[in-house]
């Protein structure tokens, strides 16, 4: 009987079908990266040629992503993975599905620079090109964790996202606000460089989804959706010494350590409301060492992610919030000007605190999508 041909070992074919899948996926990063590069060169150098290569190229990545899909479902079919291999797979898919997205960033940007290369004055956006520096080396990075299961890379990769956040907003605020000298009347520069400048802000975030996925694929730990950064929440009334120092202390009360909140005053009073400091001691709440505060001794208003102000007078007077951050307008009663009977002083005292407890325990869960949570465990 003739010798029949050896088999090919299951666990070889297992690990034969993943080295392809992840060969494939470091080829589409590369193209993906490559789209991206010469993008911000077609920028540059207003180099149109260069700008509709890009533009051609997210053809190739459109297909490589639809190609890389079909392999992991045959994958799926055919091995019928378990515990790492199939979170593997499933991450896989959703970082497949995030680069083919940013290859269209890169492709929107190309547009971009196809406008660009007609207008002959502008000023080099030097400051636009670090931020996609540093935006693109997360995504190198990124690939690189989930490839080379590196969760210690992943977790650096979140980490510099705070960098390209603070990069974002300072770089918007000098294109919508140019100074004197970089005033003009055609508009068509500084708009279609936001729309690059929002694009490479998105490049960062998808690099982080990406470095979450590698972080789920290598320990299993699900890190979307999980917060960052410490979230600082600011309420502004007229004189803080009564509805946002209530409000401030309600709100330790009611949130975790990720959420710091302060409270300032347009025009600070010389000290705290003694009748707030009464009522809230009822609500076993010691405020009493606290002083009235102006804006500058909490910090700078681009500090905080959310403001809320709380009446209208603080709403007109706020200062400009960064374009990111969350402007929530309260109009709370002041419960000192209430008239009548001492009852009817602590009565509107609690009708203020009721309504504030309200509103913050629904800022608060929004902020941490507890409502999510709740939908889930019914």
């Amino acid at each position: 009987m003739a010798e029949q041909p050896p088999q090919i070992h299951v666990h070889e074919r297992v690990e034969h079908d993943l080295g392809v899948i992840r060969r494939r996926l470091r080829h589409m990063s590369e193209l993906v990266l490559r789209a991206l590069d010469d993008a911000i060169a077609a920028i540059a150098n207003r180099d149109r040629r260069l700008a509709y290569s890009v533009v051609l190229l997210d053809n190739r990545i459109d297909m490589l992503e639809r190609h890389i899909d079909r392999l992991c479902q045959e994958f799926l079919v055919r091995h019928m993975p378990v515990s790492a291999q199939l979170r593997f797979i499933i991450a896989t898919v959703k970082v497949n599905a995030e680069l083919e997205r940013i290859g269209d960033y890169a492709e929107a940007m190309a547009r971009r620079a196809v406008t660009l290369s007609a207008i002959k004055e502008q000023a080099e956006p030097e400051r636009l090109f670090e931020m996609a520096r540093v935006s693109f080396q997360m995504l190198r990075q990124a690939v690189r964790a989930f490839l080379d299961g590196d969760d210690q890379l992943a977790q650096q990769v979140l980490l510099n996202d705070r960098q390209v956040n603070r990069m974002n907003n300072e770089i918007f605020h000098l294109l919508s606000h140019p100074s004197e000298s970089g005033r003009t009347t055609d508009l068509t520069v500084p708009f279609v460089l936001l729309g690059v400048l929002n694009r490479i802000e998105r490049v960062a975030d998808r690099a982080c989804n990406i470095a979450e996925e590698a972080i789920y694929a290598t320990r299993g730990d699900v890190q979307r959706h999980t917060m960052r950064d410490d979230i600082r929440v600011l309420f502004l009334d007229d004189t803080n010494e009564i509805q946002g120092q209530m409000a401030e202390a309600i709100a330790r009360q009611l949130a975790p350590v990720n959420l710091i909140f302060s409270s300032a005053g347009i025009t600070p009073a010389a000290q705290l409301d003694p009748a707030t400091a009464k009522f809230m001691s009822g609500k076993r709440v010691d405020i009493t060492r606290q002083r009235p505060k102006a804006l500058a001794d909490v910090g700078k208003i681009e500090d905080f992610k959310v403001v809320v102000t709380l009446s209208p007078a603080a709403a007109e007077a706020c200062p400009p919030v960064p374009y990111a951050a969350l402007v929530l307008e309260w109009d709370i009663a002041n419960p000192a000007k209430t008239a009548g009977t001492p009852a009817e002083v602590t009565a509107a005292y609690d009708a203020v605190y009721r309504e504030l407890h309200s509103k913050i325990e629904e800022l608060v869960d929004s902020l941490l999508g507890a409502h999510v949570e709740l939908e889930e465990d019914r």
